[in-house]
C-alpha cells in the first residue's frame, strides 16, 4: 500500500469512526477491536491504527497498550471545556454576523438558507430522528460561519467538540429537547428576518442553555456512559 493511499485511507477511517462515535453507534465504554474494525472497513491494520491514535488525541477513544481500545466515557470536565470553546466563538461570530449589512436580494438568500435548515430540523423532529436533527442543528449554526467566510474556524470548532456533540445527541433523546431547540432556532431566524438584532443576540445567548443542569440530568438517565468523576458531581 503506497504512503499516499495509506494517508487517504487513514483520513477516511478517521472520519468514519469519528462519525460512528459522535452518533453513538459506538457507545461510551464500548470495546473496539482493531481486527474487527479492519474486517468491517475492508482495510489493513495500519490506517485503522492511525485513525484510532487520532481519535485518542480527540479524547474520543482510550487506548490501553497491550490491552485494547474502547470508546471514551463522557467526561464532564472535557464536555464543559468543549462547550465553552464553541459558545465563546459562536457568540462572537453571531455578534459580527449581526453587524453585516445585506442587500434585499442577499437577505432573501440568507433567509432561504435558514428556512431550509429549519425545514430539515422540522422533518427530523416529526420523525423523531435525533441524529438527523443534530445534523440539521449543526447546519443551522454553520450558516453564520459561512456568511463571514469563517470556514477554517468552523473546522477548528468541529475538530475539538466531538464530546459536546455526543452530549447534544443524548440530550435530543430526552423529553421535548428537540422541539425546544427547533422553536429557539425558529425564533432566532424570525428575529434576523425582521431585522431585530437585539432580540436575535439575546435569543442566541439563551439558546446555549445551562449545560451543568443538562449534564446532571443526563448522568441520571445514562449513568453507564459517564466517567466515575462525572457521576459524583
Amino acid at each position: 500500500m503506497s504512503n499516499r493511499y495509506e494517508r487517504q485511507a487513514g483520513a477516511w477511517v478517521y472520519d468514519e469512526l469519528r462519525e460512528r462515535i459522535e452518533n453513538l453507534v459506538y457507545k461510551p465504554g464500548q470495546e473496539l477491536q482493531t481486527a474487527s474494525l479492519t474486517l468491517d472497513l475492508g482495510l489493513s491494520r495500519s490506517p485503522v491504527r492511525d485513525a484510532l491514535l487520532r481519535l485518542e488525541r480527540d479524547r474520543l477513544v482510550d487506548i490501553f497498550p497491550q490491552k485494547g481500545t474502547r470508546v471514551a466515557f463522557l467526561d464532564r470536565k472535557i464536555i464543559l471545556q468543549e462547550r465553552f470553546l464553541r459558545q465563546t466563538l459562536e457568540v462572537r461570530i453571531f455578534e459580527e454576523f449581526l453587524r453585516k449589512e445585506y442587500s434585499q436580494k442577499d437577505r432573501l438568500i440568507l433567509m432561504s438558507r435558514l428556512d431550509g435548515a429549519l425545514l430539515q430540523q422540522k422533518t427530523a423532529l416529526l420523525t423523531s430522528d435525533s441524529v438527523a436533527f443534530l445534523s440539521s442543528d449543526m447546519a443551522f449554526h454553520r450558516i453564520f460561519y459561512d456568511e463571514l467566510n469563517y470556514e477554517r474556524i468552523y473546522k477548528v470548532v468541529m475538530a475539538h467538540t466531538g464530546n459536546e456533540r455526543r452530549i447534544r445527541l443524548l440530550n435530543n433523546q430526552v423529553g421535548n429537547v428537540m422541539e425546544n431547540v427547533y422553536n429557539e432556532h425558529r425564533a432566532i431566524a424570525d428575529a434576523i428576518g425582521s431585522g431585530d438584532r437585539e432580540s436575535a443576540a439575546r435569543l442566541l445567548g439563551g439558546h446555549f442553555g445551562k449545560l451543568s443542569e443538562e449534564l446532571d440530568m443526563l448522568v441520571k438517565v445514562f449513568p453507564t456512559y459517564f466517567t466515575d468523576d462525572s457521576t459524583r458531581q
